[in-house]
């Protein structure tokens, strides 16, 4: 579930980016900028969240994505310069880097390997509709209050409790 509402987020944000920035003030050059940090800071998330799955449990480590997550959705409507954007930015991206690590590792790990393809390719499946509706939530926000920002709080007490879920749940199997 962290994996698909990540995938709505991220997706939604990527397509409407540049009109979310421009709704907040800032020009199109922040928002190019922006899209720099976010790419180099998943890169650092990957590598960093790797190496973290060697430390803790998969669990606790998506517990930290959703609750980065979170906050960098609340914080979204309130950015006021450009180094709040960048700050923003490059929070999405080390919560991305770690979705991405996890979505990847997790399900042999929890599973075993006898169905893998058929998990995998749910979890894929799940992922990619979650992707296909985050750009459509984000429109018909934007066509029903004239803002972004209600979304965002929404999508961030989703990601919140989904932080406190995966938190509490067993550890993944090393």
């Amino acid at each position: 579930m962290s994996s698909s509402v990540y995938g709505l987020i991220a997706s939604g944000i990527a397509l409407f980016n540049e009109s979310i920035l421009a709704e907040l003030g800032f020009a199109p050059t922040v928002y190019h900028n922006s899209l720099a940090i976010t790419a180099i800071t998943a890169l650092a998330g990957n590598f960093l969240g790797g190496w973290l799955t060697t430390k803790w449990s998969m669990n606790r480590l998506m517990a930290l994505a959703m609750s980065l997550l979170a906050l960098s959705l609340l914080a979204l409507p309130h950015l006021r310069g450009v180094t709040h954007v960048a700050l923003y930015a490059l929070v999405m991206g080390v919560a991305g880097g770690f979705v991405m690590v996890i979505f990847f590792s997790y399900w042999s790990r929890a599973f075993g390997r006898a169905h893998l393809g058929q998990i995998q390719g749910a979890a894929q499946a799940l992922t990619v509709l979650a992707s296909a509706i985050g750009p459509l939530l984000l429109a018909e926000c934007v066509t029903r209050t004239g803002s972004y920002a209600v979304m965002f709080r929404l999508l961030a007490a989703v990601v919140a409790a989904l932080a406190v879920y995966s938190f509490s749940l067993l550890q993944c199997p090393a």
